[in-house]
């Protein structure tokens, strides 16, 4: 059976890199995007610590400086914090407060969900540098009184890749984005495993190729999943073609 070489769109954690080596795979890991997180402005959060509130996140990374910094902003346990995935529910879920998800993970639905339970309360929306969805927009359009603070800068990483593999992972709708500004498409025929839906999304906006989405949205067992269905499609028989003569 053919081994698949891949695409890691993102720096690997010791026991998945251990894994990969163990399993004979080759693999390149290549970080697209790189994160760097803000200080909280504590001014302005201790200007908001006694008013009614709830807090907006659309991202793991924003969910990650939420659970950094949730006591020093004065988030208590009756806050209310909404976000899109199950992955940043998990984080979120481990700053104690209630975590509230609309049943499609995209901007639209989560949207939907802010303006029907709209109480006058003032949304929070913790964000990256760069805004890559339309909630602010649609916020807008339904006069809900929010504000943005940006918590992390998210810096693109170019780099243009020669070699081609037998299948691509990626991480997030930000390392797509990157991945393709720099100039590199996957070839034609290799699968493209995605991460969780929103980073399917992006994967299927800007690439034709078969596009794989996973739930599995742990590293290793992402990966884990992402081998096997590429080992697959690597060694599926080919397609016999009848000629006839005639």
């Amino acid at each position: 059976m053919e081994l698949p070489a891949i695409f890691i769109g993102r720096k690997l954690s010791a026991l998945t890199r251990k894994w990969l080596i163990s399993e004979q795979i080759k693999f390149i890991e290549q970080p697209l995007v790189r994160i760097n997180y803000r200080k909280p402005d504590l001014h302005f959060f201790d200007s908001i610590r006694d008013s009614e509130k709830k807090w907006v996140v659309t991202s793991s990374y924003a969910a990650h400086w939420l659970l950094r910094f949730a006591l020093k902003i004065g988030m208590n346990k009756e806050d209310l914090v909404y976000c899109l995935s199950e992955k940043q529910e998990r984080i979120l879920t481990k700053c104690g407060v209630r975590v509230v998800r609309p049943k499609s993970p995209n901007a639209h639905a989560l949207a939907e969900l802010l303006i029907l339970q709209n109480d006058g309360q003032k949304v929070i929306y913790l964000r990256g540098d760069k805004l890559l969805n339309p909630l602010p927009e649609l916020l807008e359009q339904h006069q809900v009184d929010w504000q943005s603070v940006e918590v992390y800068k998210n810096t693109s990483i170019e780099i243009m890749m020669n070699e081609m593999f037998d299948g691509y992972l990626f991480f997030s709708e930000s390392a797509i984005k990157s991945y393709k500004a720099s100039g590199n498409f996957p070839p034609p025929k290799a699968p493209v495993l995605a991460n969780g839906n929103r980073t399917a999304q992006a994967a299927w906006a800007e690439f034709p190729n078969l596009v794989l989405e996973s739930h599995e949205e742990e590293e290793l067992s992402f990966v884990k999943y992402a081998i096997r269905r590429i080992t697959e499609k690597l060694n599926e028989p080919e397609p016999k073609h009848r000629i006839i003569i005639e």
